[in-house]
């Protein structure tokens, strides 16, 4: 086993992101994968990183570059029809190794009231929610069903924040109205949260982890703003614009207790390698909000979190890859 794996950390891994029509992103996302890249050289592993914009795309770079391990940042590509299409199931049905959780726990992890679900039936502590399918067209509101304001309303299949803003804090059922309707434009289906952000104890808190099983590393960070904000509410927008920091949990107790419950909505949720979990410290305990299946990497939150747990950008990297060579030639 030993000889195996210091062979596949000699080879190829491929390191697949999508291109971006935005200016600003795509040169963030070619500074970002091309500092991969260059790590995992340093480290050993003869690693390329490459834009797919369909499967076919993909098809074509994995035959010209014949990798050991595909690293993809995306985790939906469109087929020959425009229809979009698991990326680690399409390399799973390929046999082709690949970095990261298995499609089924991707897919869960995108549809955040499927993993809320999944969570209630383990045990697992989450905001009071309502799910609405806006798919058919407007639907009425579930009254009964709501759970209690203030409420946070944001899309149920989409991740990485998009879709919440500052507004996204209702109060009433008049202002929970007009932010369905305004969200409803561009999304269909839509999570109605009880919004924890007003608990006199309230704490934001994502926690990293590497590896698998026993070997698994938790690594919780807080996260807050870097001034002073109004509602305590994290957009896309606040952590691409560096508004937002991952700081060190200096409690001891809070930290262990953070890594237990962190553990246990990971290993419900499924995931293998890497992954990150936003979760809330309020009214005297944790609630588990949602998982990211598939988080960017590198990224300054994820590095945060790492570092606080003693491991600097190139050591979290390598140990992300490494994690999932083990874990393949353990299986194969």
């Amino acid at each position: 086993m030993k000889g195996a794996l210091e062979n596949v950390l000699s080879r190829k891994v491929l390191i697949v992101f999508s291109p971006s029509l935005d200016s600003s992103t795509a040169a963030r996302n070619e500074l970002r994968f091309s500092r991969f890249a260059n790590i995992l050289r340093e480290a050993g592993f003869a690693s390329k990183h490459v834009k797919a914009d369909s499967l076919l795309c993909l098809d074509e770079l994995i035959g010209r570059s014949h990798p050991d391990i595909v690293f993809s940042a995306t985790d939906h590509l469109p087929d020959a029809e425009g229809n979009p299409v698991n990326v680690h199931g399409w390399l799973e049905q390929r046999n082709i190794p690949y970095v990261g959780s298995p499609p089924g726990v991707i897919e869960l992890a995108l549809l955040k009231t499927a993993l809320k679900r999944k969570w209630l039936a383990d045990g697992i502590t989450t905001p009071g929610f309502l799910a609405l399918d806006f798919s058919a067209g407007p639907m009425p509101i579930d009254e009964e069903n709501l759970p209690p304001f203030p409420c946070i309303v944001k899309p149920s299949d989409s991740g990485n924040s998009r879709g919440i803003t500052k507004d996204s804090v209702v109060f009433d059922i008049q202002g929970l109205k007009a932010q369905l309707r305004l969200v409803a434009k561009e999304f269909r289906h839509i999570l109605i949260e009880h919004y924890l952000g007003l608990y006199p104890d309230f704490r934001e808190i994502t926690c990293a982890c590497i590896g698998n099983d026993s070997e698994r590393l938790l690594m919780p960070a807080e996260l807050g703003f870097l001034k002073p904000e109004g509602l305590h509410v994290i957009t896309n927008e606040d952590k691409n614009s560096e508004r937002t920091e991952a700081r060190a949990l200096a409690d001891v107790g809070m930290m262990e207790a953070a890594k237990v419950f962190a553990g246990r909505a990971f290993a419900s949720t499924g995931v293998r390698d890497y992954s990150r979990c936003d979760m809330a410290f309020a009214s005297g305990k944790f609630w588990a909000i949602e998982v990211n299946g598939q988080p960017m990497i590198p990224d300054s939150w994820f590095e945060s979190c790492a570092r606080y747990a003693g491991l600097d950008e190139k050591r979290y990297i390598t140990a992300i890859i490494e994690a999932a060579i083990r874990r393949v030639f353990t299986e194969a």
